[in-house]
């Protein structure tokens, strides 16, 4: 069965306007959940770095994959349905806690965030 807030209610951030909300109050700013405050494991809270470190690592390996088969996107917006489902698949199989969220926009918006910067570096300088 797929996870619901109701069934994992202490997630605070189930949806982007949830967290969207917290990034515009006075908790946020005193908070120390990190630069990855969306990303909350079962309990609501930011994994640890070592496991942040990993979900980094395992995105690039998916990106190198895609540009090693031709579907790497210049932006992560335009990604293909393929590369989108292709990147799902892989994350969420190693990382469960990119399911625990309305519409997967968590692994959307950490590919968001940092794809281009990772594109820059590492895929452009191939072509």
């Amino acid at each position: 069965k797929h996870p619901t807030h109701s069934t994992h209610p202490n997630m605070h951030f189930w949806t982007k306007t949830d967290y969207d909300d917290w990034l515009n109050s006075a908790e946020a700013a005193g908070s120390n959940r990190g630069l990855y405050a969306y990303l909350e494991d079962e309990n609501g809270d930011v994994p640890k770095s070592e496991t942040l470190g990993k979900i980094c690592r395992a995105l690039h390996a998916g990106w190198r994959e895609l540009g090693q088969r031709g579907m790497a996107p210049d932006t992560w917006g335009k990604a293909s349905t393929s590369a989108l489902q292709f990147i799902c698949l892989q994350i969420e199989k190693e990382f469960p806690l990119f399911k625990l969220t309305d519409n997967g926009w968590k692994l959307e918006y950490i590919c968001t965030k940092t794809y281009s910067a990772w594109r820059e570096h590492h895929l452009d300088d191939d072509r």
